[in-house]
């Protein structure tokens, strides 16, 4: 599995529904904190009651995601895992696990708080994206 290149990490991340309502400069920021991550069949990306210290974006491959009561969700590209995780600073509640060769971006949630502390123009574009996404 190959690495992205800088400017298909950006393009990549602009796929991203979390943010989808960020601008170039943006992406841009966030970008420059987002490792590659590989994970291989069957390899745990997280369990319950690990810390929530990362959130993660599937650019290739699929995640499987089970929670405490047995229900699947199959995260592909572009999708997003860790999210309310790191938000709300609490233990993961669920597990992942990666069902084919996954490469993710995994944004450390340190890293992003700090990002998220030094540009209130990517918080107005996160916040804007959680309020727009459809009730389940």
């Amino acid at each position: 599995m190959n690495e992205l290149a800088r400017i298909e990490t950006v393009i990549f991340l602009q796929r991203v529904d979390l943010f989808r309502a960020c601008d170039a400069e943006q992406i841009l920021r966030i970008s420059a904190i987002a490792r590659q991550q590989r994970f291989n069949a069957d390899e745990t990306i997280y369990a319950v009651k690990d810390p929530s210290d990362s959130l993660y974006c599937v650019v290739r491959g699929r995640i499987d995601i089970v929670d405490d009561a047995g229900v699947h969700r199959l995260v592909a590209s572009p999708g997003t895992l860790g999210v309310s995780g790191i938000l709300s600073g609490r233990l993961r509640t669920d597990t992942a696990t990666a069902t084919e060769d996954t490469l993710v971006l995994a944004l450390d949630a340190d890293d992003f708080f700090d990002l998220l502390a030094n540009n209130i123009e990517i918080v107005r574009s996160l916040f804007r994206q959680l309020l727009d996404q459809p009730k389940p």
